[in-house]
């Protein structure tokens, strides 16, 4: 084949480049996969993950550049190299109408797979995907998780050689994306090559190599480890009385980019301990003490955001960010009582009780169908509830419905936005709606804009948008009519981690500004960011807290191995009757022994036959928080 080292890599690219009209998606991308690795591609939207992924797949033809797949051309053996990949993309396709084995019996048809393969691998796969009570259940009539494990499962029913994934986690539960993950790691450990992109950073943590694109060219690429050790700014963790008026002071009068996570605040420095001092000081001189200050370990969002270039914020230094006065409510700007509601004989909320105060970031976290969207659209008086009730901005969801509606922003999962209307367009139309005359809407027009990074693209048509503008925008949209209090339904779902981060920003300037918020999220570094945070699961609220007090009140140890062969390690531990619950943390494993809460011994490891390095007790993270609650309080 003429290259040197390609037997080397499953997967090979060399000056990989693909061009539309004038925009260069992909420039001079060289890529070099091992077999049997989890290798990560991220970046924010237009960074050209998809296009690579296509280019990959044969789907799209590069404009220069080649690509092998496990040693064959791309471009001259298709036939082969679609025998040897499995291809899942980010609007995956099931046939709703068929069952789920029906489904799987489809692609293998299509792969010409002989009835003894077939039987033997759909039999693996429902057994991995914990499908097999579902096997005749109509595709239309499944979960959005268990809708990505049988896509997954069919990509994989010809046994591939890479699994090439674009987003395979997007708008899934922290339940399901757990299930997906142990999917792939039961694959990786017989070999199989997985290319993910994904814009979770926990999940780029559990790859064996990440590279971050941006531009359309890798502007790093190595473990998450090594990564982590490019970062030339100490990371410093604290707790203040008040999280956001600090951030404010940080940002606005030292310069220093506050990121809020729960009831801490981090910041990134450039000194070896000289410049922490010079804040605490400040701080102090404005009423503000830091508490509990730590230096702690980066993680991937502290690499990424150090890596792509200028200042993501963009925020005005004006003392009113907000162009109009919001109103004053009572300090509980939310209390729900007992509230639940039916369908039928489906309870879809059970008894749910919670206040929160003006200014508060409240997250609901939980799987698909635990309620977290039937309690919005209940505060939001679109839903009746079946019984119970709740006080919002003063007024009762039952009997006041309407001026509960005229007192709350909104946004859904779908962003409201009207796609064949331009972004001017779209806000004359909330502008009108919410009867705000034409002078105050012309200014809060051009506040929208600046906010959502639009200037410029006024004549637009929103379809067009990339997800981090159409979602600035929504947000918006939702607060023309100057609320007291947002809802939001699981806005950042498919939104690259660029955009996230600085519509969190944005949330946190609401709340410095008294408007309260109550926010639906899949993204665990999202539930950390909330300054109370509520775990749901079938209907309930099973736990409510800072998400710090949350891990600090858990009554079992965690704790951390370390082994040589990560993976080997937790398909061992997997298959030891689930007593020790494993997670996968990067290449690490975080286990517990349950509600018995024995202290664990790393000879209790071993004499399972176990191969462990090291093991250390932890502080629990959030989704070992969260699967404590799932699965040993349910």
């Amino acid at each position: 084949m003429g290259i040197t080292g390609l037997s080397d890599y499953i997967v090979y690219t060399e000056s990989l480049t693909r061009q539309f009209k004038t925009t260069t998606a992909v420039d001079n991308l060289d890529l070099k996969v091992r077999r049997g690795e989890i290798f990560g591609l991220i970046g924010s939207d237009g960074a050209g993950k998809t296009t690579t992924i296509k280019m990959l797949c044969g789907l799209l033809k590069p404009t220069s550049g080649i690509i092998f797949i496990d040693g064959h051309n791309v471009e001259e053996e298709p036939d082969a190299v679609r025998s040897a990949i499995g291809y899942m993309s980010q609007n995956f396709t099931l046939y709703m109408d068929m069952s789920v084995e029906e489904n799987i019996n489809f692609v293998a048809d299509l792969r010409g797979i002989e009835e003894e393969d077939r039987q033997r691998q759909k039999k693996r796969l429902l057994r991995f995907s914990r499908m097999e009570p579902f096997r005749d259940r109509r595709a239309g009539a499944l979960s959005g998780g268990m809708k990505k494990k049988l896509a997954l499962s069919c990509s994989l029913i010809h046994r591939p050689e890479v699994l090439i994934l674009d987003e395979p986690t997007t708008a899934v539960d922290p339940v399901s994306r757990s299930e997906l993950w142990r999917i792939l790691y039961e694959f990786i450990v017989q070999g199989i090559t997985i290319i993910i992109s994904t814009p979770y950073m926990d999940e780029a943590e559990r790859c064996h190599r990440v590279a971050l694109m941006q531009e359309g060219m890798v502007i790093a690429c190595d473990t998450p480890e090594n990564l982590k050790k490019m970062i030339n700014k100490n990371v410093y963790s604290f707790k203040t009385k008040n999280t956001n008026r600090t951030c404010k002071i940080l940002r606005e009068g030292l310069d220093v980019n506050g990121q809020i996570y729960g009831d801490r605040i981090r910041i990134h420095l450039d000194d070896h301990g000289r410049e922490i001092h010079r804040i605490e000081k400040a701080l102090a001189d404005r009423g503000h003490i830091m508490e509990e200050c730590l230096k702690v370990l980066p993680n991937m969002d502290d690499v990424y955001m150090s890596l792509i270039e200028g200042d993501q914020n963009g925020y005005s230094k004006e003392e009113s960010w907000i162009p109009f006065n919001l109103p004053k409510i009572c300090e509980d700007t939310i209390i729900v009582s007992d509230i639940t509601k039916k369908f039928g004989d489906f309870t879809a909320v059970e008894s749910v009780s919670f206040d929160v105060k003006a200014g508060t970031v409240f997250g609901l976290l939980g799987p698909n169908g635990a309620g977290k969207t039937t309690i919005i659209k209940m505060l939001c008086g679109l839903l009746s509830p079946t019984s119970g009730g709740a006080i919002v901005a003063g007024y009762d969801i039952v009997t006041r419905p309407r001026m509960v509606k005229s007192k709350i922003g909104y946004m859904s999962q779908l962003f409201s936005l009207y796609p064949d209307l331009t972004v001017e367009q779209n806000l004359d139309l909330y502008g009108s709606i919410y009867e705000i005359d034409r002078r105050e809407r012309k200014l809060r027009k051009e506040w929208v804009i600046e906010l959502a990074g639009l200037k410029g693209k006024e004549k637009f048509l929103t379809s067009g948008l990339a997800g981090g503008w159409k979602q600035k925008l929504a947000l918006g949209c939702a607060v023309m009519h100057q609320p007291a209090l947002l809802f939001l339904d699981e806005p950042t779902s498919g939104v690259d981690p660029v955009a996230r981060m600085e519509f969190w920003d944005i949330i946190h300037r609401f709340s410095e500004e008294g408007i309260t918020t109550l926010v639906t999220t899949h993204f665990m570094d999202e539930a950390e960011r909330c300054g109370i945070l509520g775990l749901m699961n079938e209907g309930r609220l099973i736990a409510m807290g800072a998400p710090n007090s949350l891990k600090q009140d858990l009554p079992i140890p965690f704790y951390e191995i370390s082994t040589p062969s990560v993976l080997e390690t937790y398909d061992k531990l997997v298959s030891i009757d689930f007593e020790y619950q494993p997670s996968l943390f990067g290449d690490k494993i975080h286990i517990t022994t349950g509600d018995s809460g024995q202290e664990l011994k790393i000879e209790d490891i071993r004499s399972r036959g176990v191969v462990v390095d090291d093991l250390v007790k932890i502080s629990p993270s959030l989704e070992d928080v969260f699967n404590y609650h799932v699965m040993f309080r349910i």
